[in-house]
């Protein structure tokens, strides 16, 4: 079976989700620049969506009822592998804007299609590019719209949580805005950093309830810190701990 499997992500699931982010990517252009990124948004909801499903990877997704549909949160989540974009823009139960590292917006097509559903890049390299992205993604939340990122800020090379970047925090301290943390299983399993493969692999997304912040200062942004990394590692499979 790991054979044929190959040869069907290959001979048919790469070249057709080849074409779908093609498709996806006009889409997002076209929605995005003409009725704004809300709609973009949702052609690349549908592209994570059909990558996994065209992959056929079992999808298992827990938690999310608290969540409020007017309300702006920063999920933060652990970082397995390139299939947690797929995986949360398809099965998560609630619309965000990523924040994600400079060299996706290089991709043909893609880059732009992300820039019109709203999607900020960050330069982890260049100081000033951080403050730049900050600042966006500060001005996006004033305009209620969630954002997305990586606790980490890249993925893990051994399945397991690393140090936590303090942007996600100091975002939600300054704002008086709700963490929602997110745990990812299986992905490093389906593609880890480096392989250029697919493993048919369960995911599981699990999407905790909300951590309000109780304050301003330092020691409560520490607090959301390792109450999120707290909340995360709770639904972590024993093999990522």
């Amino acid at each position: 079976m790991k054979v044929v499997y190959l040869i069907y992500q290959y001979v048919i699931a790469f070249p057709v989700m080849g074409l779908v982010s093609i498709i996806c990517a006009l889409c997002a252009i076209v929605c995005g620049t003409l009725l704004g990124s809300d709609k973009g948004w949702w052609a690349a909801k549908v592209w994570g969506w059909l990558f996994c499903r065209v992959f056929l990877l079992p999808v298992s997704v827990e938690g999310g009822a608290k969540l409020q549909k007017s309300q702006a949160y920063i999920f933060v989540g652990n970082h397995q592998s390139m299939f947690d974009i797929f995986l949360m823009l398809g099965f998560c139960p609630h619309t965000f804007r990523w924040m994600m590292k400079k060299e996706l917006s290089r991709i043909p097509l893609i880059g732009y299609a992300c820039k019109c559903c709203g999607f900020i890049t960050i330069d982890r390299n260049s100081r000033t590019d951080i403050a730049h992205s900050i600042s966006q993604a500060d001005e996006m939340l004033r305009h209620h719209h969630s954002l997305a990122m990586f606790a980490e800020g890249t993925r893990t090379l051994t399945g397991k949580l690393g140090p936590f970047k303090r942007g996600a925090f100091k975002l939600a301290v300054e704002q008086q805005l709700p963490i929602v943390p997110f745990s990812i299983n299986g992905s490093f399993e389906v593609m880890p950093k480096g392989r250029k493969y697919v493993r048919r692999y369960p995911l599981r997304l699990v999407i905790h309830d909300p951590i309000w912040p109780n304050g301003t200062d330092s020691a409560e942004m520490e607090r959301l810190r390792n109450s999120t990394r707290e909340a995360i590692l709770s639904a972590l499979d024993k093999q990522y701990l």
